[in-house]
């Protein structure tokens, strides 16, 4: 199919950074004074309403009187991360390290923040470090397990999933990203036992619901693909991503009209796919016959960039609205990207043919037995050409051509009886211009 199957997006977990006021206040290796004290706990509450410059502007006066205090860089990093100075946060995580070497929350922010950063390698080493710390925490091994499906290392990030859940068998999000490695490894099937267990344990749980429906598409297990969409439906309703797939199941249903209200509804609130749905829409339209709907989709999608596949769906849209200049225009597009493929030299044949262009389809539908000898319909094709030109004896060789190969073919053994009195006739028309011909001669 045309679709484009859309990867599962697993997210890192993201940690949000609490913290115990009272025990902080009451630390005395923290702590110089009251002022100290008063400028962490409106950092700490700035941070929690989300007002990050203030946070920033409470923990640089905190760091100028007391620059030992780990968890103010810490906290002020978690601030630069949120404002998205991404380099100021890992500069502040990087300074709680050295005055804290097992400062948990800054190995996990700085992590996060190289990741977010796209820097893997560095965002491994942090995490390699917290297992060194906690070697029993299953969150870290979960987190290194995403991190590695990330930079596509797919089996160091199944070691760590399943690590993980050894640790703790309850830990869903470790299953989810197990389920998508899987995937990404078409083993549908244990991908989906690792999905049950997640829901059971959580059943809220939409990319659970999003994946197995999409492994359960794969499987051609339509129905119940379609019930964990609707799941998510109950769910979120504002998860219209769920429209586009619920699409893609009603499509290969070929229950066409569903599939357009899926992927209209999806349009209309602006899930896009990548545009990747007004071509599948497009095919629809083709399906249902609505041709200019169908035509106004592809017309789109090419002022965004030309793609062979859409002058070979709107060729053949053009080919059914017997708009066959315009068809053959399309398939020679096509064919500047694409000079060898066979279907659009054969698409682009017929329309000369229709066209009574038959030199032209006849050089098309001899390259196209070039490339495949034993097409057997193109012979039939070429010498429906040869019939045109009444150049009997190269139809009745085409026709001869078909008869060898379909004996053996099924699917168009059947015709043989018919192709054979087009011989007859052939031969007929043949003797009789040689009749002529020689007629005229005497």
């Amino acid at each position: 199919m045309k679709n484009t199957i859309l990867k599962t997006l697993v997210s890192l977990l993201f940690f949000l950074f609490f913290f115990n006021f009272q025990s902080l206040a009451d630390d005395d290796n923290l702590f110089e004074d009251d002022t100290q004290v008063n400028l962490f706990n409106s950092a700490v509450m700035s941070f929690n309403n989300k007002n990050y410059q203030s946070v920033v502007d409470s923990t640089d006066k905190l760091i100028s009187l007391n620059a030992k205090i780990p968890q103010a860089f810490s906290l002020r990093g978690n601030a630069y991360f949120a404002l998205g100075q991404y380099d100021k946060a890992i500069a502040d995580f990087t300074k709680a390290i050295a005055l804290n070497s097992k400062f948990i929350d800054a190995y996990r922010r700085r992590s996060d923040t190289y990741r977010t950063q796209g820097k893997f390698d560095l965002a491994l080493n942090d995490m390699n470090t917290l297992i060194e710390i906690e070697p029993d925490n299953s969150n870290f091994y979960y987190n290194r397990g995403v991190l590695h499906r990330e930079s596509n290392d797919i089996p160091h990030s199944f070691s760590d999933l399943s690590k993980s859940i050894a640790l703790n068998p309850q830990n869903s999000n470790a299953l989810l990203t197990r389920a998508d490695v899987l995937f990404s490894l078409n083993d549908f099937e244990q991908a989906k036992k690792d999905l049950d267990i997640a829901l059971k344990i959580n059943n809220n749980m939409t990319e659970a619901y999003k994946l197995r429906g999409m492994i359960n598409y794969r499987l051609k297990d339509y129905d119940a693909a379609i019930k964990d969409y609707e799941k998510i439906i109950t769910l979120d309703k504002n998860d219209y991503s769920v429209y586009y797939y619920r699409g893609l199941v009603y499509s290969e249903q070929m229950n066409y009209p569903k599939a357009l209200a899926d992927y209209n509804m999806a349009i209309e609130k602006n899930f896009l796919a990548n545009n990747s749905i007004y071509y599948n829409r497009a095919v629809i339209f083709y399906q249902l016959e609505e041709w200019n709907n169908a035509i106004k989709d592809i017309n789109f999608l090419l002022t965004l960039g030309e793609e062979p596949h859409l002058f070979d769906l709107r060729g053949a849209i053009y080919f059914k609205q017997k708009e066959y200049e315009k068809a053959a225009n399309d398939f020679t597009k096509l064919l500047k990207s694409l000079p060898n493929n066979i279907n659009a030299i054969n698409s682009r044949g017929n329309c000369y043919f229709s066209l009574e262009r038959y030199d032209e389809a006849i050089a098309d539908f001899t390259k196209s037995i070039e490339l495949n000898p034993n097409a057997i319909p193109t012979y039939h094709n070429r010498s429906n050409c040869y019939r045109a030109k009444e150049n009997w004896s190269a139809a009745i060789d085409d026709c001869r051509k078909f008869i060898e190969l379909a004996k053996n073919n099924s699917e168009y053994s059947s015709y043989i009886a018919d192709v054979e009195k087009e011989i007859e006739y052939y031969e007929y028309k043949k003797n009789e211009k040689n009749n002529e011909q020689f007629q005229n001669k005497d």
